[in-house]
Formats: structure tokens, sequence, C-alpha cells
């Protein structure tokens, strides 16, 4: 069991579940390899999970609000853990035309959270597949994380940068796991 509070702000799309534009069909949830595994572990160490998610279709018109939690309730389905295995859920349904209010990279989310919950910022992680994943986690001055699968100069900036990367979330759960059992 990990002593200290770990909290994780997890995108969805490209680090949980395969990323398929728009999507809007529970049946076209795929997990991610690994990830049931990951989120298992992160559970039994008690880190507290939190869900958080860009999802402009909402914004343009293109998916709901309901579409979102449908996907969301299969995807919680599939990892086995029921409907509250995240301690809070953010849905970002702006469009990046609209004015930044949930929508990575804005920290908002996290910083809510890191508030709400009493979080020490240095046991808080974001982790996820795009720029603004990371630039979130940068913003509100946590720990930011980039799960990128193949190499590419986005993984090689990131790495400059001293961002950690990893191939998987079960490849970052490992680590972190490791690290706090020390």
């Amino acid at each position: 069991m990990v002593a200290a509070k770990i909290a994780i702000f997890l995108d969805r799309d490209g680090t949980i579940i395969a990323d398929k534009n728009y999507l809007k069909d529970p049946n076209g949830v795929e997990l991610l390899p690994g990830v049931k595994d990951a989120i298992s572990d992160l559970k039994s160490a008690r880190c507290m999970l939190f869900l958080f998610s860009n999802q402009s279709g909402i914004g343009r018109g293109i998916i709901s609000m309901d579409d979102v939690s449908r996907c969301n309730l299969r995807m919680m389905e599939l990892l086995g853990h029921g409907s509250n295995i995240f301690d809070a859920i953010c849905i970002a349904p702006e469009s990046p035309d609209n004015i930044l209010v949930y929508r990575k990279p804005s920290p908002r989310f996290i910083v809510e959270m890191v508030e709400k919950f009493d979080l020490p910022k240095e046991s808080c992680y974001m982790v996820g597949d795009k720029e603004s994943d990371v630039l979130a986690g940068i913003n509100a001055q946590i720990n930011a994380i980039l799960i990128a699968p193949t190499k590419t100069f986005f993984l090689e900036h990131q790495k400059n940068k001293g961002i950690r990367v990893f191939p998987s979330l079960f490849e970052f759960s490992k680590w972190l796991l490791g690290k706090a059992s020390r």
C-alpha cells in the first residue's frame, strides 16, 4: 500500500481507451493494452483517480454529454471497478473556439480537486497523450506525464523539457508504484 496521498488525473482517449474521433457509441469503447491492470494496481495502492477529458465534440454539436456519459459507463464496466472508480470526473465540453473554462490546457479542474481534497502537488500527476494534457499538468504545477506509445518528434521534444514519457499507462503505473514503495 502507498503511504502518501497520490492523485492521478487521467485523460480518457488515447490514455485509457483507444482514441476514436467523437466516440458516441459505447460499443466502440476499447481499453488500451494493460490499462485494466494499471487501474487495478493504482486502486489497490489507494491512489486517488480523476478522469479529466476534453470532449470538444459536445461544443461542436457532434456528440452529446449523454453520449460521453454512456461511453464512460462502458469504459468503467470494462475496467471492472464499478461506477465509483474515479474520485471525480471532469468532462470539458468546450470546442477549441470557445473560451477555456475546463478544457485542457486549463488547469482549473486539477486546481479545484487539489484544493477540495487537500492534495500535495508533488504527489499529483496529470497523465495523457496530448500536449494539452501535459500543459494542464504544468499549468497546475503538478507532475506532467506523457503517454506516447511510438517515437515521435513530440516525444523527443517533451523528453528535452524534462517531462517523463511512458509507452503506456501500465508502464507509468509500474514506475509510480515502484517509486512510491521505496
